[in-house]
């Protein structure tokens, strides 16, 4: 797997008016292994960006993060919160 780095500078570039301190970390993590992705999300307008960064809070796994981001490549909507509800409420129990 290749990581690219680019600087503040490029990434503020490349985004001219995305405000950075709002993305979710889970969202810069998976840019940052699929670029073609994060080139398709640049070349987004500024409301389809922001949808899209609304859309990417509701997500709850990193597999859903990766099909999420995955799906700027391709031409269908990823199938976010179908997996597996079961696991939503795994974990300990509070009484």
């Amino acid at each position: 797997m290749e990581i690219l780095f680019i600087t503040e500078n490029q990434m503020q570039e490349r985004v001219e008016e995305m405000d950075y301190n709002t993305l979710p970390v889970g969202l810069g993590l998976a840019f940052a292994t699929n670029r073609a992705a994060m080139d398709r999300f640049v070349d987004m307008t500024d409301d389809e960006k922001k949808e899209f960064v609304e859309r990417s809070r509701g997500v709850m796994s990193r597999k859903e993060m990766d099909s999420l981001v995955s799906s700027l490549t391709e031409d269908e909507e990823p199938d976010l919160h179908l997996e597996d509800v079961n696991q939503i409420f795994k974990g300990p129990s509070i009484g």
